[in-house]
Formats: C-alpha cells, structure tokens, sequence
C-alpha cells in the first residue's frame, strides 16, 4: 500500500509505518516532497531542491540537510521512494501516492470529474517554510496555476453535460468553477444561465447578488454592465430586491471605541500582575481581567489579556496544558472578532500556537503583531522563545529578547528569558547582569533566584550563589524542593558532591520537579538517577527542550545512549523544524 502525500487543501503524509514518521513531516521535508510530486515527470534536481529549500546555507551544510532529508524520508516511504541519479532526485509513484500528480494526470486524460474530486482545495494551503523565500514564490505560482486548471475543468465539464442535455447536473460544475475563480464574472454568467435554463430563477438571483457584493467589498469595482443586465434579467419578479454595490470593507475593526476607566484599571492591574510571572500573580491576573470583561465585554484587550493569562498557565505547567489552550483560544477569538487589528490579537494567537508546537503559525502571528506594534515587548518575546525552541535559531532568538528587554526592562519574565539564553550560551558574566535585576524587580519571582544562583556557580562565586539560595527560600518556601534541587546542582558545579547529595535527596523528598531533580543528579555525576528522573518528567514546561538540548548540567550524560531516547522524546513533544 503507498504512501499518501495530500498537498491539495489541508496537507498531511500519511504512511503504512517508520519509524521517523514525525522527523518526515516537519515542514522542509514536506517542502522537498511537494517540489517532487509538482514536477512534471515527478524528478527535480538536486541544485533546484538546494536553492529553493535552503538558500541560506552554503553548499556543503545545504548538501549535508538535503541528505538527512532523504534519509529520514526514505526509512519512512520506503528506500525506494525517492530515487537519485548523479544531480536528480525522483520521486516514485507506485511508493507514494500524491493527490497533485493524480490530479494532473487526470486533467491530461480530460477526467474533469475525476480531477475534480481530488481538487480538495488550494495547493499547499495554509503551508510556511521559513527562510525560503523562492520556494514561496514558486508555492504561489504553483497553487494559482492549479486553482485556474481546476476551473477550467469545472468549467469542461459544464459544458460536456450541458450538451448531453444533463442541465441540472451541469449547474453543480458551474458552480464549483465559480467558487474556484470567485471574481470570474464569465463564470458568474455561466451560473446564472444555467440556473435560468432549469427555471431557478430565485437561485440564479442570490447567486448573482453575492459576487456583485463580493466585486464591491474585496474589490472596490462594480460588475460590468454586460454582468448587470444578465442578472436583471434573472430576477423574479420586478418587485425583487435591487441588487446593490456597498462600500469595501478593510477589518472587523469597529469604529473606535473609549473603555471607560474603571475597566481599564483593571486590564492594567492584571498585565501587572501577568508581568509578574508567578504562579500566584497569573492566578489574580485572571481574576483581575476577567473582572474586566464582565465590566465591558467589548474591550479587546481585557479578553487578549485573558488569553494571554491562559497561555502562561499553559506553558509553565500551572493548569493542564490543553484545558488552558482551550480557554485561551475561547478569550483570543472573542478578542479577535471584537478588533482584529490589534497587535495584542495577534500576540495571543502566536502564544496559542506555541503551546500547540505549531511554530510557522506562531511566527507568522509573532511577526505580524510586532508589524502592527514594533514595541510590542510581549509579542517580541514570545518569538524568541519560537525562533529558539521552533527553529534552533539561537542567534536571532537572543536579538529578539534583547529588544523585548529594552521595551520593558522593569518586565521580571522578559529580563530573565535573557539571562536564560546567555545562560546557555556560556555568557555567564552576561547572565549574571540580567538575573541579578530579574531577582530585584520581582522577589517573588523564583527564576530570577534561582537563574542567578545557577550563573554564580559557573563563576566560582559561593557567596552570590549561597545568597540568591536563601532569597528564594526565603520568598517561595512552596518551592522549596525545586529550590533546593537548584543549589544542589549550584553545588554539584562547585565540586561540593557530599553536600550536593544530601540536597538532592531532600530536594525529592519535597517534592522537586523530575527534570531539576535530573539537572542536580547529572552536575554531581549519578547518570542513572539522571536518567530515571527523565523518565519521569512529562518535558512539557516552556523551558524543558532548552534545558535537554543546551544546559551545560548534562553535558555529563550527553554521550550515554540513554540521551538519545530523551532527544527523541524531547522531538516527539515539541515537534521543532531545524532543517
């Protein structure tokens, strides 16, 4: 049984097994696929599929990626699913079924039935590869040309049953071609003479009546005089309702709006508190914004500020992940509807698509709330947390949280993400400038004490880091097993393996989370209670894949098979696209 590749409307691969069916998915390899499947004898070379899929690379590492494609895809299709010549790669029909190449086919052997029934929708819709700017430019040029060649044939296949005499049956294909070429007034004149011919004259009408409208609202032109005669012609009776051109429409952004202030006051307690970061301040966030959108239920950024809430809920493992993506989609659509030209729509809707690991949909979003707002702090960083979990980009994830943290330098979160990543880049003087504020501007804040007892460690400073160990324990003693967990590794860093021991089992006992448990158990050197404490943690917090991938506290066990399995855990959960 072959493999199915669907690249006409939602695109899916679906195969009979593999091992590395999740790695085939991820976006450049479907990307690879398409390129293969739309050629005309289903082969392409090898230099087209490396400039259109990685134009960035030089041509040894774009080489290297376009190997490792072929391998992950042929363990999954099969080894002889993509065959290769000197510089051309061919993709076989008889392993791998492609809807683009069926239809095709279909059209040369004048099928249009049959074409048409594997028309599904728009070629590669709703697909973003990242960096490949000539891929999306042939991606556009290839799902008009199809769109147009389904048209046509609705349109061939009107025409052959209209001369069979099959009028009722010609009308459907008419109108499939006018819903595949919506601004096409010949295919409007097509449907409204056929409707005619059978007698529908009411639904030759409304028909005509909502692409005049559609003309006028996506368009701003009204319908030839040609069009307009044909539809009068079609109307009922003379006492129809005329048919009229009304004016386009640019958003569903209402005509602006004052929130009064009592509403206001308490959108900004809750982003306050939202800034805040914790557990217990996003809990009175939610209550605060809330509050907020029962005062004034078309206040946009009360409902965004809800979604937003849910979000962190979500990410940082406060509430169950999809009882949090559902209730922040509720709130992010209520907003949407109300102004969806808000840059805070669009940064709730990326925060949505991370949660959900669908990370071109949340940099697409990211992007565009920052186009609308470029001070966007919160939206610029939440891309970098895309650009550096999503994609692996840690140069460009870092300049993202750079600006966030010049946007709003009194933001705890955003001034601790940065330390964060300088943390893993071995920045640790870096670090240390930004943790030590993150741990000042919120005390409560338990990342910030933590982070800089962490970065001090890998200084040799025991002080700072004995220091920022009681603070924390200090402000959030309902996280004292995580916090010991912590200095037990700070310790582990500082060759204090007894001591780190006795922490690390009381850190247990307490309750700490698996994976800080593993952090500790790796720096002091027991890989097998490493192991079997990531064994047991879900992997699931925002911070989890940059931790396996990047924390120098398991460089230790990196080099041990059993790191392999958490890696393919760690793939299999948060599904990244480095390619």
């Amino acid at each position: 049984m072959p493999s199915r590749l669907v690249l006409l409307g939602a695109v899916s691969l679906t195969a009979v097994g593999g091992p590395l069916m999740r790695r085939a998915s991820q976006q450049r390899r479907i990307a690879l696929l398409s390129l293969l499947a739309s050629s005309p004898d289903g082969s392409l070379s090898r230099d087209r599929v490396l400039t259109l899929l990685w134009p960035e690379r030089d041509e040894r590492s774009a080489r290297h990626l376009l190997a490792d494609s072929l391998y992950i895809l042929r363990q999954t299709l099969g080894r002889d699913a993509i065959t290769a010549s000197s510089e051309t790669l061919r993709l076989s029909a008889d392993l791998v079924w492609a809807d683009v190449a069926v239809f095709r086919s279909a059209l040369t052997e004048r099928r249009w039935s049959a074409a048409l029934e594997v028309y599904r929708g728009d070629f590669l819709d709703g697909f973003n590869l990242r960096n490949a700017p000539e891929f999306d430019q042939w991606a556009m040029t290839e799902r008009a040309s199809l769109r147009a060649s389904a048209a046509r044939a609705a349109s061939a296949a009107a025409e052959a049953l209209e001369r069979d005499g099959r009028i009722s049956d010609a009308v459907a294909f008419a109108e499939r071609r006018l819903d595949l070429a919506v601004h096409d007034e010949a295919a409007l004149r097509e449907v409204v003479r056929l409707h005619n011919a059978t007698g529908n004259r009411a639904r030759a009408a409304a028909v005509a009546r909502g692409f005049i409208e559609r003309l006028a609202l996506d368009l701003g032109v009204p319908a030839s005089p040609e069009t307009m005669r044909l539809v009068q012609e079609a109307r009922v009776d003379g006492h129809a309702e005329p048919i009229v051109v009304v004016a386009s429409r640019q958003s569903t952004r209402r005509s602006a709006r004052n929130t009064d202030s009592a509403t206001a006051s308490l959108i900004a307690q809750g982003r306050h508190l939202w800034h805040q970061g914790t557990r217990l301040s996003i809990e009175r966030a939610l209550v605060y914004v809330r509050r907020a959108t029962e005062r004034d239920a078309r206040a946009a950024d009360a409902w965004c500020g809800l979604a937003d809430s849910w979000i962190v809920m979500g990410g940082r493992g406060y509430t169950p992940l999809a009882d949090a993506i559902a209730a922040a989609e509720a709130s992010a659509e209520r907003a949407r509807i109300l102004d969806d030209s808000l840059s805070s729509v669009f940064t709730s809707i990326g925060g949505i698509n991370i949660l959900r690991c669908r990370w071109g949909d949340a940099e697409a979003a990211l992007r565009r709330a920052i186009l609308v707002d470029p001070e966007n702090a919160n939206a610029r960083h939440w891309l970098a947390l895309t650009l550096l979990t999503g994609f692996g980009d840690r140069d460009a994830s870092i300049r993202e949280q750079t600006i966030s943290v010049q946007l709003n330098p009194v933001g705890s979160m955003q001034v601790g993400a940065l330390g964060w990543q300088r943390y893993l880049r071995g920045e640790y003087e870096l670090a240390r400038l930004d943790m030590q504020p993150a741990a000042e501007l919120n005390p409560d804040f338990e990342e910030g004490h933590t982070g800089l007892a962490r970065v001090a460690a890998r200084l040799g400073d025991e002080a700072t880091m004995s220091a920022a160990i009681a603070a924390g324990l200090t402000r959030r003693g309902d996280l004292r097993g995580d916090i010991l967990a912590e200095h037990a590794s700070a310790l582990g860093v500082l060759g204090e393996s007894a001591w780190a021991r006795r922490l690390a089992r009381e850190a247990s006992a307490r309750g700490a989370m698996p994976l800080n448990l593993a952090l500790a158990w790796a720096t002091i050197g027991d890989a097998d209670r490493a192991f079997r404490c990531l064994e047991h943690d879900q992997l699931r917090i925002y911070w989890a894949p940059q931790a396996i991938w990047w924390d120098p506290r398991l460089d230790g066990i990196r080099d041990d098979a059993r790191f392999r399995r958490v890696l393919d855990r760690v793939e299999r959960l948060w599904l990244p696209d480095w390619s």
